[in-house]
């Protein structure tokens, strides 16, 4: 459909650290951009919304760079990556709950090529 939530990636209330380890949906988006060179991703962070606005844009976008970081490591040309952040301006879920602030926690790979 030209997105994914990169459901296995797990940030803390206000981190933007992605734990060392194997990761299935990274491995599977660094295989498909080295495979197809003309392709390429915006990477979108998403926070919950505890705090500011702006503090959380500037969250998402760092949780994105995090994930571009770790798809270079892997092979990924850096040409093939854009990060950016929205915050909590996106949800997919209620922030109600606790379960629900986890879900909104998150990075979507956007396939932004379009050839």
């Amino acid at each position: 459909h030209g997105r994914a939530v990169l459901e296995d990636l797990e940030f803390p209330t206000g981190s933007s650290r992605l734990e060392e380890g194997d990761y299935t949906s990274l491995d599977l988006l660094a295989g498909y951009l080295k495979t197809h060179p003309d392709r390429s991703v915006v990477l979108v962070g998403h926070t919950d919304a505890e705090g500011s606005l702006a503090g959380n844009i500037a969250l998402s976008k760092k949780r994105a760079g995090a994930v571009e970081a770790r798809l270079t490591a892997l092979g990924v040309p850096a040409s093939q990556i854009k990060a950016e952040g929205v915050g909590f301006l996106s949800p997919i879920t209620s922030n109600l709950t606790e379960e629900g602030r986890e879900a909104n926690r998150r990075v979507e790979a956007i396939l932004s090529s379009v050839k």
